[in-house]
């Protein structure tokens, strides 16, 4: 097993910020590819943002398989990918009647005693009734810093960025336009990550991004350890490469996890930068470091 650290180059253009998902990789993704090898078709089954996905898409010959088990999530994708007019048009009103009601409580002066937008929690409560992924994305680019949070009853429960209306719907719509031309080739499925890589053979490349070992996770239940391990030796025994990022450090702090050694040939320790979680909370700004696993050789 080889172990060494890769730092980011913060001259790397960023994959376009689209979709904020807890675990983002959008900051080492492309690094993360680099790793890849040559494969056929590309399987992400623990989907979220979908970063690495931007860059393995194009190299991709026979298509990809993405997947996540949250449903809302994978029904944006298909829309950003089959329908990127109605994202777009969502938006863009959904964020206009939102800047309506914050100008109206800033020519009001009320904004800075504590009188939160209506609008927001409007479309919060609705999401959580209904699922419409329309209503996600815009909770999303408007919440706290773009963290996505759920409560113990699966509802997005995070709350609105005082500070910021959100993406203008013109710098929205280009980067939806970006990604939907990126993802043409791909086929978005909602289900659990052992269906969605069952079909993934000799050839194929399966990359990764579990909820990290020891997280609380409240839109899916806690990882079955020894049940996802079980499915890395499937895909070993069927000759498949894989990538997962799974642990890692932050500041002094390992959070590393006892990955069984004859499941992999070596990890690579990439650092991405500051604990953005840790900013918000007003705790100490450290260094994050996130390891990547391999079961193949590339030096």
């Amino acid at each position: 097993m080889k172990l060494k650290e890769i730092r980011n180059d913060d001259n790397i253009k960023q994959v376009p910020s689209l979709i904020k998902w807890t675990g983002s990789k959008r900051s080492q993704a492309r690094k993360i590819s680099k790793f890849f090898p040559e494969f056929k078709r590309y399987f992400e089954p623990f989907l979220g943002g979908g970063s690495v996905m931007y860059y393995a898409s194009e190299r991709s010959a026979d298509g990809c398989i993405a997947s996540d088990l949250y449903a809302p999530l994978i029904d944006l994708w298909v829309l950003i990918k089959k329908n990127p007019k109605i994202v777009i048009d969502n938006y863009s009103e959904q964020w206009k009647n939102l800047s309506a009601e914050l100008d109206s409580l800033y020519e009001n002066k009320v904004s800075k005693k504590g009188v939160l937008p209506e609008y927001f929690y409007l479309v919060r409560d609705r999401f959580n009734k209904l699922q419409d992924p329309l209503d996600l994305n815009f909770i999303m680019r408007t919440c706290v810093n773009g963290i996505v949070r759920f409560n113990r009853l699966g509802e997005f429960n995070n709350s609105f960025h005082l500070s910021r209306k959100g993406m203008t719907p013109d710098n929205f719509s280009s980067i939806i336009n970006q990604w939907s031309s990126r993802i043409q080739n791909i086929d978005f499925l909602s289900c659990d990550y052992e269906e969605s890589i069952s079909c993934a053979k000799k050839g194929d490349f399966v990359y990764l991004d579990p909820p990290y070992a020891r997280s609380k996770n409240r839109y899916i239940d806690d990882l079955d350890i020894n049940r996802f391990f079980d499915a890395l030796t499937k895909l070993n025994s069927r000759g498949v490469n894989w990538a997962l990022s799974f642990d890692g450090s932050r500041g002094s702090k390992d959070l590393s996890y006892e990955v069984p050694k004859d499941l992999y040939k070596s990890k690579i320790m990439i650092l991405s930068g500051k604990s953005a979680v840790n900013k918000v909370l007003n705790g100490p700004v450290e260094d994050v470091h996130e390891s990547l696993y391999l079961n193949y050789s590339k030096d």
